[in-house]
């Protein structure tokens, strides 16, 4: 028998105790740290899915880290905005205190709401690290000029006190009424002018044929009786020799009528509108032969056509002179002659004492004109009026009071005041307007007012709000604001009325409209955006200026210095929290609601009052009253919490995010450990077993390792 060698066998099984260490070495590893490997490869099949949630758990980390930085961008935001708001509320309460100035010409709320505006332009800067948080998408720039360029400008470029000086010297005017014009007045003589009238034109009769009479026509003979004149046709007689039978001037002069045959065709006229032309008694079978009515036949008229009828009448009076009465009829004889025709009534007119007055030959519109300034019109008599046009049957002279707007600015400009109605309770006064391209409106007394009746303007301010000027009569002779005293009479009380108007217009312009002004030199400076530059008046002079034009970089402030847009302000920050989900939280400088709160605590800070300035007082509660108005803000006007809840939408959407992308760490972190880490207790079991198992394999390989042939024997 034959004994082969062990070193093969040796071989395999020093491999074997060495796998088995291995193992063992790995599963002290796994013990010592509970990861199941030190490398995605030792994870085999899984290591594609730990790849993918770490990758998660990575992206959750990143929406943590900018939630963390947006929250803390928003509270900043949060804070600068409910700062303003409470300088609002500041402002508006310092408005609603009592006028007491101090030497500098401002009051108390005056000086703490200058260092409130300073605040508000500050915060606006605010950042959060290196990013500005009200500069739009400019994150990298501040978004606003300081108070001190804001309000004063620099060497090259106005600020906001010279726009709002220029401002209000250009609503005021050179005059000092608010760009209006109140001349003297000027009498005007009274006139009644027809309108409407639509009378046909006077025309005589005519009485046209419907048979050809050109060769080689000839008459059968007869007789025609025209207007009751017998005119021989001889029998055999063409047309030219009855025409010469009908023009024979003795026959013209008996018929007043006369012939024509155009187109062979036989045609009469009567010779004026006051004669017609009647056949009635022609023989023969002439009517036949010439085809023509026997009548009679009318001229046009007034009688004819129904204006009036013959005897009634139509008076016509100029102050105390003798009045002019005109009879309708046909009756010339009479003195003066009756009247039928337009032409007729219009030399009739034309004989008027004390003034003028004429007819429209083409409609029947009568127009009267007194001779002077002092004397009325009245039409009388039975005849109706309305038939020539004339509504009115009386007109007095008028020596209106008229106010218009500057010729120099216009409908276009937007300066000054603008007229916008007029009414009175005056008993017989009149009142007109607003009309014309640069418009006008007056008023007239006709008789004396009684005490409480009053005239009413109504104008149109700079900044869009609108006022009414009520001037009202008074017997006193030391009347009071916007009171006029009636006079002795009518050119008295109008002049007291005219000088009160001068007065009242005044003291208007010094105050609600310089108040006015300045909340528009508000509006031009700080409403800025996207193709919106600051306006500013052109100038100089002010005074007399027509039109806005825009501030350049060169020459204005613009107080807004972020980046300017015309999308959503909250947009221009966007950040990711969730795989599909990101918050907008930007904001910029010049939105509406800031803007609001800027523009009226500068027009508050800006206005400097005068202690030997009688209306100082006034001008503060007009300032003082926009003021409050405009922080109150406006319906479908943004205001300060309308932003704040947009960005404590954002927040609210974080903090959602945020819980769950916290349980969703939770869920992928017990996964990943599921897949990476060891239960402890199973390795340490593996371990003592590995650990008996490699101890019986070494004891085993010491065995076989001293196997020789002769321990075998």
């Amino acid at each position: 028998m034959s004994i082969g060698g062990i070193r093969s066998s040796s071989s395999l099984l020093v491999q074997s105790l060495t796998s088995m260490r291995n193992q063992l070495d790995d599963l002290q590893r796994q013990l010592g740290t509970g990861y199941k490997s030190t490398s995605y490869a030792g994870l085999g099949i899984n290591r594609g899915l730990v790849v993918g949630l770490r990758s998660h758990l990575s992206a959750i980390s990143s929406y943590s880290d900018a939630t963390t930085n947006v929250s803390l961008r928003i509270n900043l935001q949060q804070t600068t905005l409910t700062r303003i708001a409470g300088i609002n509320g500041d402002v508006k309460a310092a408005a609603q205190t009592n006028f007491s100035i101090d030497a500098s010409g401002q009051t108390v709320g005056q000086h703490a709401a200058n260092a409130q505006l300073d605040e508000i332009l500050n915060a606006l800067n605010t950042q959060a690290g290196d990013r500005y948080l009200f500069s739009g998408r400019a994150t990298d720039k501040p978004a606003a000029e300081s108070s001190e360029v804001v309000m004063n400008g620099d060497v090259l470029r106005a600020g906001f006190k010279q726009i709002m000086s220029e401002r209000n010297q250009a609503d005021v005017g050179a005059n000092g009424l608010g760009r209006l014009l109140l001349p003297a007045t000027t009498a005007v003589a009274a006139t009644l002018t027809g309108t409407g009238a639509t009378l046909l034109p006077d025309a005589p009769a005519t009485v046209a044929g419907s048979q050809d009479l050109s060769f080689p026509y000839t008459s059968a003979g007869g007789t025609l009786s025209i207007n009751g004149t017998n005119v021989a046709i001889g029998a055999g007689d063409d047309v030219t020799a009855i025409l010469a039978a009908i023009n024979n001037p003795a026959t013209v002069a008996a018929t007043g009528v006369t012939a024509i045959a155009p187109g062979g065709l036989l045609t009469l006229t009567s010779a004026d509108a006051d004669t017609s032309v009647d056949l009635t008694g022609s023989t023969g079978s002439l009517i036949t032969e010439f085809g023509i009515a026997v009548g009679p036949t009318a001229p046009t008229n007034l009688l004819t056509q129904g204006a009036v009828t013959a005897g009634q009448q139509l008076t016509v009076t100029v102050g105390s002179n003798p009045p002019l009465t005109i009879t309708f009829g046909t009756n010339q004889a009479a003195l003066p002659p009756e009247v039928s025709t337009l032409a007729e009534l219009n030399s009739a007119l034309g004989t008027l004492t004390g003034g003028t007055a004429a007819v429209n030959l083409a409609n029947g519109n009568i127009t009267v004109t007194a001779g002077n300034t002092t004397d009325a019109i009245f039409i009388g008599g039975n005849a109706t009026p309305a038939t020539f046009g004339l509504t009115a049957t009386s007109a007095a002279p008028s020596n209106p009071i008229t106010l218009s707007e500057d010729t120099l600015a216009a409908t276009a400009s937007p300066f000054g005041f603008k007229l916008a109605g007029i009414s009175t309770t005056v008993t017989g006064a009149t009142v007109t307007g607003p009309a014309g391209l640069t418009k006008a409106v007056s008023v007239d007394f006709h008789q004396q007012p009684t005490a409480g009746q009053a005239v009413n303007f109504g104008f149109t301010m700079p900044d869009g709000t609108t006022t009414t000027l009520t001037l009202t009569a008074t017997t006193s002779a030391t009347p009071g604001p916007n009171e006029f005293t009636i006079g002795t009479d009518i050119p008295t009380t109008k002049a007291n009325f005219q000088a009160v108007l001068n007065t009242s217009l005044t003291k208007l312009a010094a105050t609600s409209l310089t108040a006015a002004s300045s909340i528009a030199a508000s509006n031009d400076f700080f409403d800025i955006g996207v193709g919106d530059p600051p306006m500013r008046v052109a100038g100089p002079p002010f005074n007399t200026a027509t039109a806005l034009v825009a501030g350049t970089a060169s020459n204005t402030v613009t107080w807004y210095t972020g980046e300017m847009g015309t999308d959503s302000a909250r947009g221009t920050a966007v950040a990711k929290i969730d795989d599909a989900l990101s918050v907008s939280y930007g904001a910029r400088g010049n939105e509406q609601a800031i803007v609001t709160a800027l523009k009226n605590t500068a027009v508050f800070v800006a206005t400097t009052y005068s202690a030997t300035d009688p209306n100082a007082g006034t001008l503060y509660k007009e300032v003082n009253g926009r003021v409050y108005s405009g922080l109150a803000g406006a319906n479908g006007q943004q205001t300060l919490q309308d932003i704040q809840a947009e960005l404590a939408f954002a927040q609210s959407t974080m903090k959602d995010a945020s819980t769950r992308n916290a349980s969703r760490t939770v869920t992928l972190q017990d996964m990943l450990q599921g897949i990476e880490q060891v239960d402890p207790q199973e390795v340490a079991t593996q371990v003592l077993a590995m650990q008996t198992q490699l101890q019986a394999s070494l004891q085993t390989t010491a065995m076989l390792s001293k196997l020789s042939i002769i321990n075998y024997l």
